[in-house]
């Protein structure tokens, strides 16, 4: 049996003996499927399987830096944190707000906290007519993996005929490279398209097993409003009959959906300053900065032999360097720093433009590169 069938079989037996969670504490968390589970597993031997994980943590989009105190909060794990339990809403609408969102659900479902933590994963609550766990079990070495041992955790929702399950999660973790960005078309995974949730930038993606009586999977990742490498998951899961109407609820949540507290609000005034306070940090990391001008709307010319993060050019390139900076949606500051080129004999016109995301007090974060070496004329 593979880690994920004991995984899977681990969860099932949770869900029926409702037993506590044990401590999650310095897990690495892994995307299994787009069908509700994740896994985390924790090696303590074999510096391949720490390879491994790295790698894991590389590839997977979930993984984003710890959020700052200026988040929403979370609530503490308790024994009973990866089980659905019973609320007593009244009318044909309840209302959520807790961790950060507030939104309304049919008020036939039950709602649990859970706060289960699995290191850059937080299982924040449950809510549907299905079930929903999340839980650890001990990895048991296999043939094919001797020496590895520890810890595999994970999240998982079950669903019948007829019911409908919704995780909510926060993910947290190694830096995404910035915050959901709509003019990235890089930031999107396979079938995933850029939406709007309660005005902010988001992910979609619409997965649906085949065959009568399958299962079908939305998911949602959010902003979460001025954090930079922080984000909101929403996975449901249903099954019909009556799949059209639990989808129209699942979406009917997620448009009435509003951030708690809403996202800052940013004084262009202070753009400027933070601008020129960012680009003198950049210059501090790496002289290839030096040609942007330090006041937002101007230009300058230089002669450059490297772009910002890149190797040493060739031959010296000759450029014209843009700064601009405007607040963003999210409560961020977006940098925008451009380097353009003409054409010339040995080389096409082109443009290289990095992008620097500060928080709401003009504090340096996430740094985006500009296109891939083959873009840019006399790179190595």
């Amino acid at each position: 049996m593979n880690p994920e069938e004991r995984l899977a079989e681990a969860l099932h037996a949770a869900l029926d003996a409702g037993r506590p969670s044990p401590d999650l504490a310095d897990r690495i968390v892994e995307r299994v499927s787009a069908s509700g589970r994740r896994s985390v597993r924790s090696s303590t031997r074999m510096l391949a399987g720490i390879a491994a994980l790295v790698l894991v943590v590389a590839l997977v989009p979930l993984a984003i830096s710890l959020r700052s105190n200026g988040g929403p909060s979370i609530p503490a794990p308790s024994a009973s944190a990866g089980s659905m339990t019973p609320t007593a809403p009244t009318g044909t609408l309840a209302h959520f707000d807790r961790d950060g969102l507030a939104f309304d659900y049919p008020a036939s479902w039950t709602a649990s906290v859970s706060g289960f933590n699995m290191h850059y994963i937080t299982i924040l609550d449950f809510l549907g007519t299905g079930t929903g766990l999340a839980t650890c079990t001990a990895i048991t070495p296999g043939p094919a993996e001797p020496s590895l041992e520890g810890t595999e955790c994970g999240a998982y929702l079950h669903v019948g005929s007829e019911q409908v399950a919704v995780e909510l999660s926060l993910q947290d973790g190694p830096p995404r490279g910035g915050p959901i960005d709509p003019t990235n078309p890089a930031g999107l995974g396979s079938g995933e398209k850029y939406v709007t949730v309660g005005g902010l930038p988001a992910t979609f993606q619409d997965d649906m097993e085949s065959g009568a009586g399958a299962t079908v999977a939305l998911n949602w990742t959010l902003s979460v409003p001025a954090q930079l490498n922080s984000t909101y998951a929403i996975q449901a899961e249903f099954k019909g009959p009556g799949a059209a109407e639990m989808r129209a609820q699942v979406e009917a949540l997620v448009a009435s959906i509003r951030y708690d507290p809403p996202v800052p609000v940013l004084n262009p005034a202070d753009g400027p300053r933070f601008a020129a306070s960012a680009l003198a940090w950049a210059l501090s990391t790496d002289p290839a900065f030096s040609c942007f001008p330090t006041v937002p709307g101007a230009t300058a010319t230089a002669t450059v032999t490297q772009l910002p993060a890149y190797p040493a050019l060739r031959k010296p390139l000759p450029v014209t360097c843009t700064t601009d900076i405007e607040p963003s949606a999210i409560g961020l500051w977006r940098l925008t720093l451009t380097e353009s080129w003409t054409a010339a004999s040995d080389r096409s016109a082109g443009s290289f433009t990095t992008t620097i995301w500060l928080d709401s007090n003009g504090a340096p974060g996430a740094t985006v590169g500009g296109p891939a070496p083959a873009g840019i004329p006399y790179s190595q």
